[in-house]
């Protein structure tokens, strides 16, 4: 192992030295105050021979010039140093060249987006065109259901009328006597009987009696008494509505002692009562019309006494009337 002969440590990679020609001693570089470029120039020229201090004395040799500077020196001395004019225009030509390469990237990079976003804008639009489509057939589809559903409604309200009107023809010979009140074991045969005797007509016309059955029997409600049904020999129902009319019956023509009034009207299937009732409230009461009234199972209204009387069979034909009376 070579040792340097000034401070006796092995001479390696990491502390490198160098070789006296004269005396063949090695010397580290740090020793022998000779830097990294140096001692790179001195290997790489074949024609110079390195002494060390010992061998040539106090006297620089002549070929000791020709070693390069330190890598710092020579590093102050071209930062400091002019640029020469090839210099400056190699510096424009590599300056325009990068500018060139920024736009071309740029320009690049646009392009690319720009047809990213026109790519989406016409899958945007294609869905939109699409939406509306079936928006357009959706409102088709609903306009179709919209008319099935009002010929249904017309249909169905047809065939309610219709089926109303048999209900009621089927109860043409019934007739209602209404404000009777109720109590235990009472004989309904025995007042019909003496009510055929106040309006003067024979007790064999009535050929039965019963109590109508109420719309809510569980409904806890104190209201006026069900109204006993009435059946009648075939032809008689008028007679007995015609002299009703003529006729005030009171409780105490039933042996009682209440003197509530007692009238007999036709018996009406729900429908026509409750038909009835909301012409009477809706167009009566409020002053719309002058006469709502029932013949033969129909309700029929007219405006005034001297007015076309109009036909009322459901609650259409009814709100139909309020436009015509409102005028």
């Amino acid at each position: 192992m070579v040792k340097c002969f000034k401070c006796t440590k092995a001479v390696t990679k990491k502390s490198p030295g160098i070789q006296c020609s004269k005396c063949n001693k090695w010397i580290h570089c740090e020793c022998a105050n000779i830097s990294a470029d140096q001692l790179s120039a001195l290997v790489a020229t074949d024609s110079i021979d390195w002494k060390c201090r010992i061998c040539t004395g106090n006297v620089k040799p002549k070929r000791l010039s020709c070693i390069l500077p330190e890598a710092e020196e020579e590093d102050n001395t071209d930062s400091e140093s002019i640029p020469t004019a090839a210099q400056d225009k190699f510096t424009q030509k590599m300056l325009s060249d990068i500018r060139r390469e920024v736009r071309e990237i740029v320009r690049t990079e646009l392009q690319v987006t720009l047809q990213y976003y026109s790519d989406k804008i016409d899958e945007y639009e294609e869905k939109i065109s699409r939406y509306e489509s079936n928006l357009k057939t959706v409102e088709n589809q609903c306009k179709d259901m919209k008319n099935t559903y009002l010929n249904l409604k017309l249909k169905n309200d047809v065939l309610e009328q219709k089926i109303n009107a048999m209900e009621q023809r089927q109860m043409s010979n019934l007739i209602e006597i209404c404000g009777v009140s109720e109590s235990e074991n009472e004989n309904l045969q025995d007042i019909t009987s003496k009510i055929c005797a106040k309006l003067q007509l024979s007790s064999a016309d009535a050929s039965k009696a019963y109590r109508k059955k109420k719309m809510r029997p569980n409904v806890a409600v104190q209201g006026p008494p069900s109204p006993i049904v009435v059946s009648l020999r075939e032809g008689c129902r008028d007679q007995w509505l015609s002299s009703s009319r003529n006729t005030s019956i009171t409780g105490r023509d039933l042996g009682r002692e209440d003197s509530t009034r007692i009238y007999i009207r036709e018996s009406l299937t729900p429908t026509t009562a409750f038909l009835l009732w909301k012409s009477k409230k809706d167009l009566k009461e409020t002053g719309l019309c002058k006469f709502v009234w029932l013949k033969n199972g129909v309700v029929l209204a007219k405006k005034t006494e001297n007015d076309k009387a109009h036909v009322i069979r459901s609650e259409s034909d009814m709100e139909r009337m309020k436009e015509v009376f409102s005028k």
